[in-house]
């Protein structure tokens, strides 16, 4: 059995997609003289490379002389309550940790603290989080004067004062992470903590963060206001003064990084910094391809590793190819099938796995088409398909999409591959799509859902209606994917009705889902349906006892059980 090969989602030290540039442009921006403050923005999507741009940063600037470098992460804070609070007093620990030796320091950053502990005080008792008598509530909530040690309203003040004694900082540089991840209120209060208390000179903010979705954060916190999308753009614009864009990945930069990702695996750790430093330095000269001139190298990626990387490359959706994050979990998803494929005795050339995967993973029904057809139809289809997908027949087959012609003209040639043992695999485990968006607890729930062992199904059934709406929502959805997907219907469905008698938000969703999924239900499904004390799933057994389309069966007993009421 082959070797597999996972990658994990943590940002990285080493730069593999050419983000020197942002890094660079950064570095150099610090460095302005009159740009003191300055707080700038580094904006791209979930999965695109902002976390490995901040670890890179972070790494050049460590050791800087004069330079202090704090990474924060609010959304890992325990104390989501005063996020604000928070935010300040990870800065001033910081400080006192780098230059608490320095006579007074203390003392100083004591008292700003005691300022903090004191706004904590008054946050938490405003929230009924501790009990005062009245004359302590009363004190914690009075407005105090600049001069009150217990008071913010001065802090700023005392603040710079302490930065300007201390002569040996240049820069304090803070990296603020997974700030889109946090909820509207802690976004904002990171962004006034940030606005209000600590922009003060020789300070610098980097805030790594999908920049519409900090907006959308505003305007919810601010939405009791009513201006809250209006005003969401100017704040975030008021905070942000030097805003930069992460570069979306082009088909070559991904194949490039897909190919570095399993050179790590096939080489020493010294051939593989080579082969990263050559990378780097094409594309720090503007050549292309960079993966190329490789014959001065002591090693070299295999023809194998470089076409699954172009493959994969030119295959992934525009999307999914642009994330380094998205890239790496469709690497492990196609490590996991591999494997699974291997326990099971199936033999296929990997590069097969891969054009199915593809084609599993672009929208549409493409890929059902395939899976639901015996092997001599699906056999005639993939010859059409691919004909006309080259261009050899002008007449696109009825069941495929306009948009899966370009996967049809990709190699290789599925017609006489035996693609029929791994389709019937890739039927019954969660869809590339769905799996994505789980984590492995949710992904193990859908496997004993739709399974046939019943105490497992039973004991999922009952953890995941108790979970939030959320988490069960993101069941439903793997679990109605599944089920277009499969012949064996029943303890899905089963599952399915159970999640939608326990929790009514989620019974629209799920009769609306069990209607697509309605060629495969069976006659026991339809009874179980029809017998369903919700409105919403007995209009879906009405629907299926006048549906002329599915089996006799199933629309009989649809009608019978509507009959009997």
């Amino acid at each position: 059995m082959s070797d597999m090969r996972l990658w994990d989602d943590n940002p990285t030290g080493v730069d593999l997609l050419g983000f020197a540039s942002i890094v660079h442009t950064v570095v150099a921006t610090l460095e302005i003289p009159y740009l003191d403050p300055v707080t700038i923005g580094i904006a791209a999507p979930w999965g695109g490379g902002k976390s490995t741009v901040l670890r890179l940063l972070h790494e050049e600037l460590d050791g800087r002389d004069g330079y202090r470098v704090i990474r924060l992460d609010p959304w890992e804070f325990d104390d989501q309550f005063d996020v604000r609070g928070g935010v300040i007093g990870e800065v001033l620990q910081d400080i006192l940790s780098a230059y608490g030796a320095q006579e007074g320091l203390p003392e100083k950053i004591n008292g700003l603290l005691e300022r903090v502990s004191w706004s904590r005080v008054a946050v938490s008792m405003a929230r009924g989080s501790l009990v005062a008598q009245s004359e302590d509530l009363v004190e914690a909530l009075t407005p105090r004067s600049k001069s009150d040690a217990r008071s913010l309203a001065g802090f700023r003040e005392e603040f710079a004062c302490l930065l300007r004694d201390l002569t040996q900082l240049k820069r304090l540089v803070v990296l603020v992470d997974d700030l889109d991840r946090c909820l509207p209120d802690a976004v904002m209060a990171t962004l006034e903590a940030i606005k209000l208390f600590l922009s003060v000179e020789k300070v610098a903010f980097v805030l790594a963060a999908d920049q519409d979705m900090v907006r959308e954060s505003i305007a919810a916190s601010l939405d009791a206001t009513g201006r809250g999308e209006r005003f969401a753009h100017r704040y975030l614009e008021k905070i942000v003064q030097v805003p930069l864009s992460l570069p979306r990945i082009g088909a070559d930069e991904a194949a490039t990084f897909i190919t570095l990702l399993l050179s790590a695996h096939q080489c020493s750790p010294e051939h593989y910094t080579r082969l990263v430093e050559h990378a780097q330095q094409r594309r720090a000269a503007g050549q292309s391809p960079v993966l190329s001139d490789l014959q001065s190298l002591p090693w070299q990626p295999d023809g194998a590793s470089l076409a699954l990387a172009s493959r994969l490359a030119t295959g992934l959706s525009a999307d999914r190819s642009g994330s380094p994050r998205s890239i790496k979990r469709f690497l492990n998803a196609f490590a996991l099938r591999t494997r699974i494929a291997e326990s099971q005795g199936i033999s296929i050339d990997p590069s097969v796995i891969v054009k199915l995967m593809l084609l599993e993973d672009s929208p549409g029904k493409d890929f059902e088409t395939l899976v639901k057809l015996q092997d001599v139809p699906r056999s005639e289809l993939l010859e059409h398909w691919q004909a006309w997908g080259k261009g050899e027949r002008d007449d696109r087959p009825d069941q495929v999409s306009e948009a899966s012609r370009h996967w049809a003209a990709s190699e290789p040639d599925l017609t006489t591959a035996p693609i029929g043992p791994y389709l019937s695999l890739a039927a019954s485990l969660v869809s590339l799509t769905a799996a994505a968006s789980l984590t492995q607890e949710q992904v193990t729930w859908v496997s004993h859902l739709a399974g046939q062992a019943e105490p497992h199904r039973r004991s999922a059934q009952q953890e995941v209606t108790a979970r939030p709406v959320t988490e069960q929502q993101a069941v439903v959805e793997a679990l109605l994917e599944r089920g277009r997907r499969e012949q064996e219907s029943e303890p899905l469905v089963e599952s399915l009705l159970y999640i939608a008698k326990a929790t009514e938000d989620l019974r629209r969703r799920i009769a609306d889902g069990l209607w697509n999924m309605r060629h495969n239900l069976t006659p026991g499904s339809a009874l179980d349906i029809a017998d369903s004390d919700s409105e919403e799933l007995r209009d879906l057994a009405a629907r299926l006892a006048g549906a002329t389309d599915i089996d006799p069966m199933v629309q009989e007993a649809a009608k019978v059980e509507q009959e009997g009421r």
